[in-house]
């Protein structure tokens, strides 16, 4: 991947890229609603830092600038952002399907919503790492 390409995702949170001796920071600013998890985010190499966006958190990826660390910390910070831009998706779709079965609830009758059931179909990982379908 070129080093625009790996910029290019983090970009919208991007506020700079620092050589700081022989180590590599790179700052950005997440929204305040945003979470750091825990398998994203090793706590010897995560800082935050006074905030100057307003509603949102600064923090410093730094690693040693070797190549493992270094893909290591971009890894990480992707992992921070599609995780989170994953659940601000999951919470608009939660918000769109509560709206969708109020106006169930308000259009039927109560016999009809009392016989109303949900069928999901999930997609998991099988040992071998294929999709599979169950219910």
């Amino acid at each position: 991947m070129t080093f625009y390409q790996e910029l290019a995702v983090i970009h919208p949170y991007l506020q700079s890229v620092r050589k700081l001796k022989n180590y590599l920071s790179i700052d950005v600013n997440f929204p305040t609603t945003w979470k750091l998890p825990k398998k994203y985010v090793p706590e010897n190499s995560v800082v935050e830092n006074e905030a100057t966006v307003k509603d949102h958190r600064c923090f410093s990826f730094v690693s040693e600038f070797e190549e493992k660390l270094v893909d290591d910390m971009l890894i990480n910070l992707n992992g921070v952002i599609k995780y989170n831009k994953e659940r601000e998706e999951k919470e608009r779709l939660f918000e769109s399907k509560v709206t969708e079965l109020k106006q169930i609830f308000d259009k039927q009758n109560l016999e009809n919503l009392k016989g109303l059931s949900f069928e999901l179909t999930e997609k998991k990982l099988s040992l071998d790492d294929e999709l599979t379908e169950s219910k």
